[in-house]
């Protein structure tokens, strides 16, 4: 939610957040209580559309709601749209909105509304982090390069109803609906929200004003689903110096995120090991290259780098999990077969000397930018150990890391997080590596592989899907664009009592869905 990973840019900002909360004084409810106090992370914009993060995601996801969303098994359910139906070909998705729903201000939302706020992420003038949601409508890239109108786009309202036109039988578009990117923003609320939050909302609460580290949530009474059964919650997002772990045994925090290095001594505590939770994660960390720049252009001089890395002892010393391919386990689509680049320095100096580096002479400076990953220095010292370059590791702040490395005229390797918009092999393999795609951050572009991607999306025969997304990572193998690291976990301490609190695979919690037991709570 990825990625922007997530990104969504991408990057799992997973809080292990820090308050000290008796400094603060934090807004409450009409009656002065909080029902639920849950860590969580400061997004970077208020406006869905131009979200690319999951930690922008995972708050945006509480506020405005789209025409499908994600249960705790990342089944596809109903929200906005009470239901839908797909043509024989595969081709035209017709969605039905529910009756009656309107906005938290009461003003109904329409088929149009809709419409207008998918559109705005291909917006020419101001395109989203996250346009390649939208490749597989009809005629979205076009609008996006500015070749055509927004009326040529596949996307039209009718009456209640809103219809899709597809390009290509994309089985996996109706997972794509439930990303919080494609969610309803208020017309109201146009061009109002981008570092403000919403006054006027389609979700399940409404925002106030981030203040003293808190942003606090109050239930909308005119959701679709009903009030929430939580009327006041505050995300906790401030980092001043205590940890997640702390706050919450100390009663502060109802739920928090916890990293797995946490989680390791966690699940033997007496008191806090029943309180862990652990929910399958559809992450991936990678390694990539800017593609475009010598000597980089090269897949010789790519696959030479992923070979001089011992990448699964990098991650088994770290206690992760070595990634074996692009897709996380538990992704449709994904195949058994180990396509990671093996670990051979003799292969790997030979790749250089035929490239024209015979022991690292006369290669340029590499820059290996992150934002924090956490392997890079060991990268760096074993591709100088190993092919004798020299790699300078660059710390970037998140907020700017991807449109920096995406433009970069030198050298540059980078490291991202990406958690899965959708539960797909697409959302990883197409969204991130097909040609154009805006999630594309090395710009890498090969034929062969864009053909096998479009043969995946065109057949909902779930072998033969698997057999072209595996051909298309041998592709990969080959050319080296990325480098699968690491399959993120995700951990956290939920309060015993607190239901609902289950993270889907993309990361996000429905907070509409949660309640205390009977007997617990605040």
């Amino acid at each position: 939610m990825a990625p922007v990973p997530s990104l969504r840019w991408f990057v799992v900002l997973v809080a292990t957040l820090a308050l000290f909360l008796t400094a603060c004084a934090p807004a409450v409810g009409q009656d002065g209580h909080i029902d639920a106090r849950i860590g969580s992370s400061d997004p970077y914009t208020w406006d869905p559309a131009a979200q690319g993060d999951a930690g922008t995601a995972s708050v945006l996801a509480q506020v405005y709601e789209g025409l499908t969303t994600f249960d705790a098994d990342s089944n596809v359910q109903p929200a906005l749209a009470e239901s839908w139906q797909t043509s024989d070909d595969g081709q035209v998705i017709t969605f039905q909105l529910r009756d009656g729903i309107t906005y938290s201000d009461g003003t109904p939302i329409t088929a149009q509304d809709v419409v207008d706020s998918w559109l705005r992420l291909i917006d020419p003038a101001r395109p989203s982090p996250l346009a390649s949601l939208l490749a597989d409508v009809d005629g979205a890239t076009d609008y996006l390069a500015g070749r055509i109108g927004r009326d040529a786009v596949g996307l039209r309202a009718d009456g209640d109803k809103v219809i899709v036109n597809l390009r290509r039988p994309a089985t996996y578009f109706l997972a794509v609906t439930a990303s919080p990117s494609l969610a309803v923003l208020p017309p109201s609320m146009v061009g109002r929200v981008d570092s403000t939050p919403p006054t006027v909302v389609s979700g399940a609460y409404v925002p106030t004003l981030p203040s003293a580290g808190i942003i606090h949530l109050s239930a909308n009474p005119s959701y679709w689903a009903g009030t929430a059964p939580l009327d006041e919650i505050e995300l906790v997002t401030d980092f001043a110096g205590t940890g997640g772990v702390q706050l919450f045994t100390q009663g502060d925090l109802d739920y928090v995120g916890v990293g797995a290095g946490d989680a390791s001594w966690i699940a033997y505590d007496p008191e806090l090991g029943p309180q862990l939770r652990k929910t399958e994660s559809f992450g991936l960390s990678y390694y990539g290259f800017n593609t475009q720049v010598p000597p980089f252009d090269n897949p010789d001089v790519r696959r030479a780098f992923a070979e001089a890395v011992d990448w699964d002892r990098i991650v088994t010393l770290a206690e992760g999990t070595p990634a074996t391919s692009m897709i996380p386990p538990g992704i449709p689509g994904r195949d058994d077969g180990d396509h990671s680049p093996t670990y051979n320095p003799d292969e790997a100096r030979a790749l250089l000397k035929d490239a024209g580096y015979e022991g690292g002479v006369g290669f340029p400076e590499v820059t290996l930018a992150t934002y924090g990953v956490g392997f890079e220095e060991t990268v760096a010292h074993e591709l100088e150990a190993n092919l004798g370059v020299n790699v300078r590791v660059e710390a970037l702040d998140f907020e700017d890391y991807l449109q920096k490395v995406a433009v970069s005229t030198t050298p540059t390797m980078w490291t991202l997080s990406w958690i899965a918009d959708y539960p797909h092999a697409h959302d990883f393999l197409g969204l991130l590596l097909e040609t154009g795609s805006s999630s594309n951050t090395g710009r890498w572009s090969n034929a062969e592989y864009d053909a096998l991607i479009g043969q995946a999306a065109a057949t909902d025969d779930p072998e033969a899907q698997a057999g072209f997304y595996s051909q298309a990572q041998d592709i990969l193998a080959r050319e080296v664009p990325v480098v699968p690291l690491t399959y993120d976990e995700s951990w956290a301490l939920s309060r015993n009592g607190l239901m609902g609190a289950l993270q889907s695979g993309v990361g996000l919690i429905r907070y509409a869905g949660l309640d205390w037991q009977p007997g617990t709570g605040r």
